[in-house]
Order: structure tokens, then C-alpha cells, then sequence
């Protein structure tokens, strides 16, 4: 046994605070892990806003250059079409000669052979004067091939498909080879200036024709939203990485001091600050535990009342710092005589509650007729002499369907008798 039940309690204690400890780091795991939620998110939107924009500069140059063709082939086709002086190795364009109406070549007074360059012709050759200066790429595509040059490839395709669905335009990050490409289309529309050359398609105005595709070098782009990517990630991992070390610390000090300020919580709530004794409250708590596994395992349970005898005397005579020293002795001697299983509690001024765990009323006895013997031969010294202390107890074994009201009540009888009996005595309840 120890004084204060310390030895059970105080490891019921570092379990409490264990688990008051382990809760605060859950709750701050907890804050770290919200905290680390807002980070990411609040990085996973800069990098999203960042490509958001990339991507819209450049839907913006797709959406200018797709104007800029369109506002061509269509001053072209409002004067039908542009004669342009040929030059050696040029060649007319097979498809303006099958329709009907259309001189694909004619001549100037001089007899200079002049050929006509209808939209989509002007188109495909400005598409090719910007891919030789390194600027960027369109192609004039649709899915009713007037010229098979302007096949659509399976992007295209797509885009045009779903611009017969009423879808405005649409673009994409595409690799051309090595390099990595922006690509806008649009749809392109039949108004009458197209009628000259498409009504024998079946086409009437307002129809989508097909459409323009505008390739955008983004190399450069790209890699931008790729550093960004992770040079975000790798800001948020350090971040992250930052609160978790700072968290850690202070899981590791509050954590401590609030493990040490519960152990203190505990002693406090549960032992006398006087004689280090486990307190009443707590001792019944016991009490009833060890009633609970003596009906469950149906063994002997008997506890024993002490009462220091005059100790009122000792107070009056000698002062309470007297008394106080005697309860303290007390409490330190007691341990030595008991047994390691068996506790102690201060149940009230100069009572103390003995429980004493498989053990019958003969044996109960002969431990407390060695405790009293042991406290009047035990010195208590003051002032330079010995005050004579002696105990009164009061002993009771647990009965069938017993609780601790009962029990104690007997406890409190037997004491009285040996109160009445003398004094310094042992009485064991016999009822």
C-alpha cells in the first residue's frame, strides 16, 4: 500500500493526463490538418488563376487572329473574290473554274493573265506567309470539303461537330511534334457574299460553313503554368511543413505542461493536502469498486475506522501544528504495517477509512491489533519529547447484498465500543 493510494492513483492519473495530452495534440493534428486544408486550397487557386489567365491571353489572341481572317475573307468576298497578277509557278485554282460563273483566269488590256483568289484561297495562303515568319498557324476546315487541302484533322473535327450543336468556340493545349500549341476555332457562317461560291453545296445563309482553327505557339506558355504548378506545390509543402514543426512544438510544451497541470488536477481532486492520503471522496470511490469485485468474485472484503484517541487534547494542549504533525506520522506509519493492496483514505478530521481487499474479519483484526500496537510504541515527537498517541478501531467484513452505508454504519458502531470499552482497543462488528 501507499500512503496515498499513490500507487494505484497516480498511474490512474498519468492515464488522464496521457489522455487530456493525446486530445490536445488530436485537437491541434486536427487544426493542422484545417489549416493545411486552407493552404492548399488557397494555393491550388492562385495556380488556378494564374493558368486561367495564361489561357485567356492567349483564347484572346485566338479570338483576335480568328477576327482579323474572318474581317479578310470577308472584304474578299464582298467584291468576289481579288485578280491577282500571275506569276510563274503559280497556279489557278481548279475548284473556281467547275463553278458555274466564275472566270478563274482573265486578262488586262496589256494580255497580263490575271487569276482570281476566292476567301478560302487568301486564307490559306496568309496561314502559310505566318507559319514561315514563325507567327502562328490557321487552317479553314469543313465537314462539307470543298477542297480536300482543308480536311479537318480529328480536333478539328470535333470542334466542328459540335459547332452544328450551337457551341460558339472552343480551344485546347495540343503538342504539334516537340512544341507545345494553342488551338482556337470558330465556326465560320454563309452570309450572301458566300452564296457566289457555295450555293451549289446546298448551303444557305446562316449555315455553318465550318470553320477557322488558329494554332498558337505556347511553348513558353506552357512551361509558365508548369513552373507554376510546382513552384506553388513545393510553397505549400514548406508552408505546411513550417506549421507542422510549429505545431509539433508546441504539441510537445503545452502538451507537457498540460500533462503536469492535470497530474496536479488529479492529486488535487483526490488526495488530502495534509497527509498525503488519498481523500474521503476517493476512498469510497474505492471502496465501492472493491464491493462491486467482492460480490462478482465472491471474496472476503473488510475495512476497518481509526481514530486517533484525545486528539482533541493533543490540539487544545499543544497547539494544531501538533496535530497536525501526529496525523502526519500517522499516515506514514500506517503503509509500513498494512499490505501493498490494502489503502488508506483521511475520511474526517482524525478518522482514517482502512479497506483491506481478501481479507476475512479474523484477519482483519489481527492486522489492526498490529497496527494499533505499532502506533502506541511509535514515537511522535515534539518539542523536544514524545506525545502518546493511541488509535481506536472499529472493524467490519462485508455481507451478502451489503452496501457502504451499511457497512460503515458497522465500522462506526465497533468504534464506538472500543471508544467506550478504554480506548487504544480493537472492536470487530460482530452484526
Amino acid at each position: 500500500m501507499d500512503i496515498a493510494g499513490n500507487g494505484r492513483r497516480t498511474s490512474a492519473g498519468r492515464r488522464s493526463g496521457s489522455f487530456s495530452a493525446s486530445t490536445f495534440q488530436r485537437f491541434l493534428l486536427i487544426v493542422l490538418l484545417l489549416i493545411s486544408l486552407v493552404l492548399v486550397s488557397i494555393f491550388w487557386g492562385f495556380y488556378l488563376r494564374t493558368t486561367t489567365l495564361i489561357r485567356n491571353q492567349l483564347i484572346d489572341q485566338g479570338r483576335a487572329f480568328f477576327r482579323e481572317i474572318v474581317l479578310n475573307r470577308k472584304w474578299v468576298a464582298s467584291y468576289g473574290g481579288v485578280y491577282v497578277l500571275m506569276r510563274p509557278g503559280m497556279k489557278v485554282n481548279p475548284f473556281l473554274e467547275k463553278i458555274p460563273g466564275i472566270r478563274a483566269v482573265i486578262h488586262d488590256r496589256q494580255g497580263n493573265a490575271l487569276t482570281l483568289k476566292n476567301p478560302a484561297l487568301v486564307t490559306r495562303e496568309l496561314s502559310e506567309l505566318a507559319v514561315k515568319d514563325g507567327l502562328f498557324a490557321f487552317h479553314i476546315t469543313s465537314l462539307k470539303l470543298f477542297n480536300p487541302a482543308n480536311k479537318a484533322d480529328a480536333w478539328e473535327k470535333k470542334a466542328l461537330i459540335s459547332f452544328e450543336n450551337g457551341v460558339h468556340e472552343t480551344y485546347a493545349f495540343r503538342r504539334n511534334g516537340a512544341k507545345e500549341v494553342f488551338r482556337y476555332m470558330a465556326p465560320l457562317f454563309i452570309n450572301k457574299a458566300c452564296m457566289r461560291c457555295h450555293a451549289i453545296m446546298g448551303y444557305h445563309v446562316g449555315d455553318v460553313r465550318g470553320g477557322i482553327s488558329v494554332s498558337i505557339p505556347a511553348d513558353e506558355e506552357a512551361k509558365a503554368i508548369v513552373r507554376n504548378r510546382w513552384l506553388l506545390m513545393m510553397t505549400a509543402v514548406g508552408v505546411i511543413v513550417l506549421f507542422a514543426f510549429v505545431f509539433i512544438l508546441l504539441s510537445t510544451c503545452l502538451g507537457g505542461r498540460l500533462r503536469r497541470a492535470e497530474e496536479k488536477l488529479v492529486k488535487a481532486a483526490t488526495l488530502d493536502f495534509l497527509t498525503g492520503m488519498i481523500n474521503r471522496r476517493e476512498g469510497l470511490h474505492r471502496l465501492k469498486a472493491e464491493m462491486v469485485k467482492h460480490k462478482r468474485l465472491r471474496r472476503p472484503l473488510s475495512a476497518a475506522m481509526l481514530d486517533l484517541d484525545f486528539f482533541k487534547y493533543i490540539n487544545d494542549s499543544h497547539g494544531h501544528d501538533a496535530g497536525d504533525m501526529v496525523l502526519q506520522e500517522l499516515a506514514q506509519l500506517v503503509p509500513l504495517i498494512v499490505r501493498g493492496y490494502d489503502f488508506c483514505c483521511r475520511y474526517g478530521g482524525e478518522e482514517f477509512l482502512l479497506v483491506m481487499p481478501e481479507t476475512n474479519t479474523a484477519h482483519a483484526g489481527d492486522i489492526m491489533e498490529r497496527l494499533r500496537l505499532a502506533v502506541e510504541q511509535h514515537i511522535f515527537p515534539w518539542e523536544g519529547a514524545a506525545l502518546p498517541v493511541t488509535i481506536s478501531i472499529g472493524v467490519a467484513q462485508m455481507k451478502e447484498h451489503e452496501d457502504t452505508g451499511t457497512m460503515l454504519k458497522r465500522m462506526d458502531q465497533a468504534l464506538y465500543e472500543a471508544k467506550e470499552s478504554g480506548r487504544n482497543l480493537v472492536a470487530v462488528s460482530a452484526s
